[in-house]
């Protein structure tokens, strides 16, 4: 088995069948065709900024956003995999019609959830293409460690410009991926753990064993736990993640003793890591944007959801959710809408809960240049 940072994990995508876009590309990873590093000192290099207007401030009909430049805590977020080239294996941050694409899907329906507590910071970086996923190589390897060069020289620039202030760590999918070789190599036991309020490492499987090596991260295990990780990977009721999880790690070069063993799940409509179904009532709203400028409404108590090895277990939703499902019954593309109004709220808590535990925090995030009209790339 190869690996880059730790156990490579599936991402559920080689489970449903070959495609087009979902298969790596022909030629092996050649470091000479990577596009260019980004300068991270460079705003056009960040999708999202706490003084910039973009889609991640963007909020439900008649719920608030915050003045992320008067916020008291940031987020350090990482978008999932929207690069499916069969070409190349890392993306090129300068690619427009991809910097669009994350923008208006995952900037607008992922990192706005945090926009009610947080100053948003989220950068482009070289990620891999879907297919590195299915089938897992030296050629993924490489490609992942490019995208977390990235994302480490991202975070070391975030530190500068937060200037101390306590932040949350997000991502999704790969961004996950990302933000657990980010905690692996950059936070746990060091200064920035001190500064990390939570890990939302949502989409994506975290094995409690990996937890051992780790000196000052765990588990979440409460709504206001701080210094943790909450994790959770969508699947329909009636399903079994764990066996498919196994079943992709065969087919796609993974561990299947580290797949094979307990994960972590959180429940975002009760926060503990407990199996019993935590019914609908409990869901705050469900929300995505959707297409065109106009915001869907939130839909309130959409889902039931119970935890098991990994997986939260919810019920039929209605559509559009009902149309994001995946052939093997996983709800990949909304683990975070499903209860996005919880999430939203639980930022907050934790946020709230960290500062009374630990005061000291400067007043506002400086502005990194005056305002800016939004724009998309």
């Amino acid at each position: 088995m190869l690996v880059a940072g730790g156990e490579a994990h599936p991402q559920f995508f080689g489970a449903f069948g070959a495609s087009n876009d979902s298969q790596p590309p022909v030629t092996p990873f050649d470091p000479t065709r990577t596009p260019p590093a980004p300068n991270y000192a460079e705003r056009s290099e960040w999708v999202s900024l706490p003084d910039m207007r973009d889609p991640a401030d963007d909020a439900p009909p008649g719920v608030r956003a915050i003045d992320q430049r008067q916020a008291k805590v940031a987020v350090f977020f990482l978008y999932p995999t929207s690069f499916t080239s069969g070409e190349q294996w890392n993306a090129d941050t300068r690619d427009a019609d991809l910097n669009a694409r994350v923008a208006g899907t995952s900037i607008r329906d992922q990192a706005s959830v945090f926009n009610g507590c947080c100053a948003i910071y989220a950068p482009r970086y070289r990620q891999m293409t879907l297919g590195g996923y299915v089938k897992w190589s030296e050629n993924s390897v490489r490609a992942t460690e490019v995208a977390y060069s990235d994302v480490a020289r991202a975070f070391r620039q975030f530190l500068v410009w937060n200037r101390g202030r306590p932040f949350i760590l997000a991502g999704h999918s790969q961004g996950s991926r990302q933000g657990r070789l980010l905690i692996e190599r950059e936070i746990d036991g060091r200064p920035a753990a001190r500064q990390m309020i939570a890990a939302y490492l949502i989409g994506t499987w975290i094995e409690r064993d990996w937890f051992r090596a780790l000196r000052t991260t765990r588990p979440c295990t409460r709504a206001d736990d701080t210094g943790c990780v909450i994790a959770w990977s969508t699947y329909a009721q009636g399903r079994n993640a764990t066996a498919q999880r196994i079943l992709v790690a065969r087919q796609s070069g993974f561990s299947v003793e580290v797949m094979s063993g307990p994960h972590v799940c959180i429940n975002p409509l009760d926060w503990s890591p407990g199996s019993e179904t935590v019914p609908a009532r409990f869901n705050k709203g469900a929300w995505l944007h959707g297409p065109g400028p106009l915001a869907r409404p939130i839909e309130p108590g959409l889902v039931s959801a119970r935890c098991d090895d990994g997986a939260l277990y919810i019920s039929p939703p209605g559509k559009p959710f009902a149309d994001m499902v995946i052939p093997i019954g996983n709800y990949h593309k909304v683990d975070y809408n499903v209860a996005y109004m919880n999430l939203r709220e639980n930022a907050g808590v934790r946020a709230a809960a960290f500062l009374r535990r630990v005061p000291k925090s400067k007043p506002a995030i400086p502005s990194i240049r005056p305002e800016v009209p939004f724009r998309s790339s």
